[in-house]
């Protein structure tokens, strides 16, 4: 007998009547799974169980993946993840009194004051930390390629900020030549290449080599270790390499310009006789847009923002649309203040862009 019935019941006609006690049965299953299915709804699966859906628009990014204590600036910051899942899904509580990564400072660091700053082109559209040359674990490197914001104490970046546009793009080889970077003051560690040796980590770039390939001195430039950071090798050859090169398609196949702001927080242990703090996670913020005749670069409500904030370790997803989130969140993860010289209407609302 064809039926336009989604479910036949084969083993009997369809013109007998079932049992009551079968009818009753199905008509309890059936009522059990659309009271499971609505009630679903406002629940989300994290880390192996089902937990109340959060907003987590003001929430750190790791809680979209996996959020251990190092991931935090404070105590606070992780007591606000631990209140918005009770059920502590992450492990934050340890000895179960209620309080969040207890070892952690209690508050984060304030942000230094603005300092004036040589202009670049790269800090265009603002410095998000504030770096300048007073502080020695938020000091800041400019050269033409790039500018940075470095920490003598991590002996990492912080941030990394650069324009991309096919100005910069060119036909020269990966250089290959890390090496300690001489600019760094007086009392600086400079980091070598061979304190990764043994590490098991990469040694990432946070400006990419291949986001200045148009002279041999810009892609040399990259390879200087106060733009590397220990990169685990899943991240770095995996979801991290492909939001590079896509983002250089967007230059190659539709002559984009870019402004992008990349770089590295938290801790989850330290590699070499030197101590150089393995960052907990990494982020990426690419503006996409197109420089209008005058030279500015004709930023509007339309325009395409790119945010991505991922775990530093191996087992990562391979598609870095995976981990994408909005500029407001990585703000809320690091301190840091984006796009500082916007307009502040505009400026809010391309914080809070989402793809």
């Amino acid at each position: 007998m064809v039926t336009n019935h989604s479910i036949v019941i084969a083993t009997r006609s369809l013109m007998q009547p079932l049992p009551r006690s079968f009818r009753w049965g199905l008509s309890l299953g059936l009522w059990l799974m659309a009271s499971l299915t609505a009630g679903c709804a406002d629940l989300d699966w994290v880390r192996g169980g089902w937990f109340r859906r959060v907003d987590t628009a003001n929430l750190p990014p790791c809680v979209d993946d996996n959020c251990y204590c190092g991931d935090f600036l404070s105590q606070a910051q992780a007591q606000t993840v631990l209140e918005s899942f009770p059920a502590d899904p992450y492990g934050l509580d340890r000895d179960g009194n209620g309080r969040a990564c207890e070892d952690l400072p209690p508050a984060p660091p304030p942000l230094d004051p603005p300092s004036p700053v040589p202009p670049s082109a790269h800090l265009v559209l603002g410095n998000p930390s504030h770096a300048g040359t007073v502080n020695p674990d938020n000091y800041l490197l400019q050269r033409p390629q790039y500018v940075l914001a470095y920490s003598r104490d991590r002996k990492i970046l912080h941030w990394a900020s650069w324009q991309l546009n096919a100005s910069w793009l060119g036909p020269v080889d990966r250089q290959n030549n890390f090496r300690p970077d001489g600019a760094l003051p007086q009392g600086f560690y400079q980091v070598t290449p061979n304190d990764y040796r043994g590490s098991d980590y990469d040694r990432g770039h946070i400006v990419p080599s291949g986001d200045r390939t148009r002279q041999v001195k810009d892609n040399s430039a990259t390879f200087l270790m106060t733009n590397i950071i220990p990169q685990a090798p899943d991240n770095n050859r995996g979801p991290w390499r492909e939001l590079e090169e896509y983002s250089r398609s967007l230059v190659y196949q539709y002559d984009r310009s870019l402004h992008i702001f990349a770089g590295a927080y938290g801790q989850q242990g330290k590699i070499g006789p030197r101590a150089i703090t393995v960052p907990s996670r990494l982020w990426k913020i690419i503006i996409v847009y197109d420089r209008l005749d005058n030279g500015n670069l004709g930023l509007t409500t339309q325009t395409r923002i790119i945010a991505v904030d991922l775990p530093n370790r191996n087992l990562v997803n391979p598609d870095w649309r995976q981990y994408q989130t909005s500029i407001h969140r990585i703000e809320v993860a690091t301190g840091y203040e984006f796009l500082s010289d916007l307009p502040e209407a505009l400026r809010d609302l391309l914080k809070t862009s989402l793809e």
